[in-house]
């Protein structure tokens, strides 16, 4: 009893790891922007297995996220995989005031302790 247990919940577990590594979305970088008045870049990537139905042209509603990064390359503030701040490419435009970096509309990094705040 307790070996078919443990082969389906080992097996149950595989399908599942399989399944998220196949269906996770895949991202590559797309450009960086350097903010001016402060030694800071965005660093952004751009979903690259999108796809849709129908015959226009979607590249402004890709889903994009960002990193910060000093101007020698250093990462300051990196989402994690499982809490991904993604937004539409069209809606990015990185801007700073009062100590964040507001990268759409709603949507900022704390520039005083690197956390990231998404409004969707």
């Amino acid at each position: 009893m307790k070996s078919k247990t443990i082969h389906i919940l080992l097996s149950i577990l595989i399908t599942v790891v399989v399944i998220w590594f196949l269906l996770k979305p895949n991202y590559t970088y797309y450009k960086t922007e350097i903010i001016k008045g402060k030694d800071l870049q965005v660093v952004i990537y751009v979903q690259n297995n999108f796809s849709h139905f129908g015959f226009s042209s979607q590249d402004g509603h890709k889903l994009a996220y960002i990193e910060l990064q000093n101007l020698d390359g250093n990462t300051l503030a990196k989402q994690s995989l499982f809490n991904r701040c993604e937004v539409l490419i069209e809606e990015i435009n990185p801007s700073v005031e009062n100590n964040k970096l507001y990268f759409t509309k709603f949507s900022y990094i704390n520039l005083l302790d690197y956390s990231y705040y998404c409004f969707k």
